[in-house]
């Protein structure tokens, strides 16, 4: 007896080797991970903001958000979910399932009319924004119809309080309307030709209110090549209701240093180059489609009422053989899930139909049925290929990726369109416009002949979100394009965690590069650096490197791309300068930048002893009669300048696009 007791322990340790070896070797592969949902920052999330009551489980959590597709699409949605392929985005996980339980929209982001010049026309739209506030969505709005600034008007108060003056009205709406503790995410944007152009530059300097409003000036072609060119450009704006032109003739270029000097100051506003919205997408050719401002986080650009549903692809699921002499793009694999994906936000467009927030969505979404397929996980994925974010190697590699999801995503779009039909305004002779088409007609001719044949079932198809809290989520990815954040932070549990201490987080690829070189934990950052070159955090990305990894990713992508360039503090308003240039020339549709240091941290989250810090000052500033220029000196007075979680009050946020995410409890402005 106690020698079978003996050989079966001697069995069963046998067999837990090889079941080791084997696991090891699998992971290698990129065939096997850890269970996302084990770790504590994931089950935070989970409890936080996508259980619904009664849930306890991930499994419970997974299998309710998978119910909703078709059974056989169903399977391969939860398996995605299990492994971390694909993840739709966070209205998803959280309104799957709730038919009947409560209002809540499956979008994530709606765009609005631009408001016509009328008192009716401007409430109107902050009704609407109340109400899609109250159904979990974020909004987009261009305020350039309204008249400017001292401009007359016909009734007791003789002239206008210009297009900016209305912002208040919207945010007090956003600060009213919450969203389970967080304010509805907005993008407002102001065309470059408008007069208010300088007010609107340095709103967020003036009103401390706006500060969490998201701001953006939508910089037309003309109007940038006047800066290249070092050219005058005419401000113009004609009252419909009363005949007057407002005009002014300004240095293109002076102006855009001064919003480079505010947005090296400030973090805002962003740039939007909006002929090239306009111009470089699958609708192009519908004169009835203009794009007119993008969601709040800035990956999509819609027409009036659109409404967007999101979801990613996990690129770092896609290589096989990871860290290894020859890692390997699963392409094959990448086609499947994105494939599927893009199924699968088809079915999210339907089963979340009648849960819209107002009339007019339902009518866009019978006209164009939007998606907006993304990723995150790429700066994982080319640390897995020991590939450096940003170099010619990575951009060819982005490239080649990019071009694989685009021509994939129409493929399924086209099958979609076969079995279901196509999108209500599809129309070839318009889709056919496409710069895009012209692309795919010489990149695959087969599919360029099934299109003019089947149609497309969807107007729009992918967009590159931040997904901050998804790729958090689903085991701390990289999140949307952007570069490793940091390698590694120390975290500091919170109340929602039963377990209390610090404790080191490290990136999923890190934490999955020391194990297979079979390095401990304890490795500094410095070091990991030092014996893996490739390995690189943003701020120590060049920042003509990112523009260029951007622009390669861009070529394919139908919608656009939340990005923001990291900026270390030392950077100056003549690189931003550059930046922007740059991206203008290199054919990004906007982009974002954010120096470590500037006031936009203040919006993120300001801790107590700066609030009583900045009220001192406000009751100083009421008790004295100095100049201007010293009124706005206090009120521009910075705070301390590390970002802080309203949530948890952690300082571990991430800044990317124009949403923030915080690496400790999942928080996000943008609520991806």
């Amino acid at each position: 007896m106690k020698y079978n007791i003996l050989y079966a322990f001697m069995v069963f340790d046998s067999i837990h080797s090889m079941c080791y070896h084997r696991v090891i070797k699998l992971r290698k592969r990129g065939i096997l991970m850890n269970h996302w949902y084990d770790n504590t920052i994931s089950q935070g999330i989970l409890k936080e903001k996508y259980y619904h009551k009664g849930e306890k489980t991930p499994q419970e959590f997974m299998d309710r958000v998978s119910s909703i597709f078709d059974p056989e699409l169903k399977k391969r949605v939860r398996g995605y979910l299990e492994d971390t392929s694909f993840c739709p985005a966070g209205r998803t996980l959280y309104a799957a399932g709730a038919k009947g339980k409560f209002k809540v929209s499956m979008s994530n982001c709606y765009i609005l009319p631009s408001p016509e010049d009328n008192l009716e026309s401007i409430f109107r739209a902050n009704y609407e924004i109340a109400r899609i506030f109250s159904y979990g969505g974020g909004i987009g709005i261009n305020i350039s119809n309204l008249r400017p600034k001292g401009s007359e008007v016909r009734n007791v108060a003789r002239s206008s309080t210009g297009a900016v003056s209305f912002l208040k009205i919207f945010n007090v709406t956003g600060e009213v309307i919450s969203q389970n503790g967080r304010r509805g995410a907005m993008m407002v944007g102001l065309n470059c030709s408008h007069p208010d152009i300088y007010e609107f530059l340095h709103i967020k300097q003036n009103e401390e209110k706006l500060s969490s409003m998201n701001i953006s000036i939508l910089f037309t072609d003309e109007f940038m090549e006047a800066v290249r060119d070092d050219k005058e450009y005419n401000l113009h704006f004609t009252v419909e209701a009363t005949g007057e032109t407002i005009e002014r003739t300004i240095k293109a270029r002076e102006f855009f240093k001064e919003f480079c000097e505010t947005q090296w100051d400030w973090g805002d506003p962003g740039a939007i180059f909006i002929d090239r919205m306009n111009r470089n997408h699958l609708l192009a050719g519908y004169d009835e489609y203009n794009i007119e401002i993008t969601n709040p986080c800035g990956e999509f650009g819609g027409n009036a009422y659109n409404a967007c549903n999101l979801g990613s692809v996990n690129l770092y699921t896609m290589i096989d053989d990871k860290f290894s002499a020859h890692p390997v793009f699963n392409e094959e694999r990448f086609k499947k899930t994105v494939y599927d994906g893009i199924t699968a936000l088809d079915e999210i467009v339907d089963y979340g139909y009648e849960a819209q927030p107002l009339d007019a969505n339902r009518t866009c979404i019978d006209d164009w049925r939007s998606l907006g397929l993304g990723l995150f996980g790429v700066a994982d994925a080319l640390i897995a290929m020991k590939l450096t974010y940003g170099t010619k190697e990575a951009n060819d590699f982005m490239g080649r990726v990019m071009k694989t999801m685009l021509l994939t995503a129409l493929r399924s779009s086209c099958d979609r369109a076969k079995e279901k039909g196509t999108f209500g305004h599809y129309r070839w002779e318009a889709t056919k416009k496409s710069p895009i088409m012209d692309m795919v007609k010489k990149l695959d001719p087969e599919l360029y002949e099934d299109i003019h044949q089947h149609g497309l079932r969807n107007g729009t198809l992918l967009a590159i979100a931040p997904t901050g809290t998804i790729s958090l989520l689903m085991g701390s990815f990289s999140g949307g394009c952007e570069p490793l954040y940091k390698i590694s932070y120390e975290r500091t549990t919170h109340k929602m965690e039963e377990v209390h201490g610090h404790f080191r987080v490290y990136a999923h690829s890190i934490k999955d590069l020391l194990e297979y070189h079979h390095l401990p934990l304890t490795i500094s950052d410095e070091e990991i650096v030092a014996r893996f070159p490739w390995v690189i955090e943003s701020h120590d990305v060049p920042f003509m490197n990112r523009v260029r990894m951007q622009a390669a990713m861009q070529k394919y992508v139908d919608n656009s791309i939340s990005s923001t360039v990291n900026l270390k503090n030392s950077a100056t308003p003549e690189d931003i300068y550059r930046i922007y240039l740059s991206a203008w020339e290199s054919g990004c549709k906007g982009i974002t930048v954010f120096r470590d240091g500037c006031r936009r941290g203040n919006i993120l989250g300001v801790g107590e002893e700066d609030k009583k810090e900045m009220e001192k000052d406000r009751k100083t500033e009421g008790k004295k009669e100095d100049s201007q220029e010293e009124t706005n000196r206090i009120t521009m007075k910075p705070v301390d300048n590390t970002p802080e979680c309203p949530k948890c009050h952690s300082h571990h946020i991430h800044i990317e696009g124009h949403c923030s995410t915080c690496e400790e409890c999942g928080w996000s402005a943008c609520g991806l």
